[in-house]
């Protein structure tokens, strides 16, 4: 998290006059709040320059904590909440920081159903229809786990209907290997009779790890550097003008 405070502006204010003064708590919570502003701005304009094809979920991660009177420091972080997904920060913190990636909720469907081996992960197959973002849809993931029967909620699971079936027979785990070499590599899609009509839709890896692609807190600390002196004097000069 970034925390911008006024400790760079102090010789400036030591040469406001005491009306100025007076006006110094608003001023100093309106200017870092600012600043948090174009930092936040900022982290989200460099989002489309090293995220490929960024979601709008991702572009829309970052929250600002405002600064106020009585607590003069403004803060920019992501959203730490989830709403009806995971909270950002369990997919942009290992840009930030680098490291292992965390389990996804299929993953850990997956893996209490014993379909997903310990230690492997799921990414998209060489033959996965792949959205605009380059992800599997949501929708694609939620019909082939149903389809293998791994849905937490017994009433999510494929039912009997014709549909449902067709999902059971259509989803299914690939493996690789014989005896005790035998393991799982994936999940497959028939989507018609023959070898030629299986499909790789999830392929089953090694922990991925990520580097740090982010330079969150490098801009944060440029752009807040930068922009608190002149937001500082956009502030007062609002204060004095507004004054009562």
């Amino acid at each position: 998290m970034i925390k911008i405070e006024a400790k760079g502006l102090q010789d400036r204010l030591d040469e406001l006059t005491d009306l100025e003064q007076r006006q110094l708590p608003y001023v100093v919570a309106l200017a870092l709040t600012q600043t948090g502003q174009q930092v936040k701005e900022r982290l989200e304009l460099e989002m489309r320059t090293v995220f490929d094809r960024p979601t709008r979920w991702t572009l829309n991660s970052l929250r600002l904590f405002p600064a106020t009177k009585e607590k003069p420091v403004a803060r920019v972080w992501m959203k730490n909440e989830a709403d009806k997904a995971a909270p950002a920060t369990r997919w942009l913190t290992p840009q930030v920081y680098g490291g292992s990636r965390q389990d996804k909720g299929s993953e850990r469907l997956l893996r209490a159903k014993g379909i997903l081996p310990e230690g492997r992960y799921m990414v998209p197959g060489k033959d996965a229809k792949l959205d605009a973002f380059g992800n599997l849809g949501k929708g694609q993931i939620q019909r082939i786990i149903s389809g293998l029967g791994a849905q937490q909620d017994k009433y999510a699971n494929s039912t009997d209907s014709k549909r449902s079936i067709a999902n059971l027979k259509r989803y299914f785990v690939m493996y690789a290997g014989k005896g005790t070499a035998r393991r799982a590599i994936g999940i497959g899609e028939r989507t018609g009779k023959g070898k030629d009509k299986i499909k790789l839709v999830m392929a089953f890896v090694a922990r991925p790890g990520y580097r740090k692609e982010f330079d969150f807190f490098a801009i944060a600390d440029r752009v807040a550097e930068d922009q608190l002196p002149i937001q500082f004097e956009l502030a007062l000069a609002r204060a004095m003008a507004t004054r009562r």
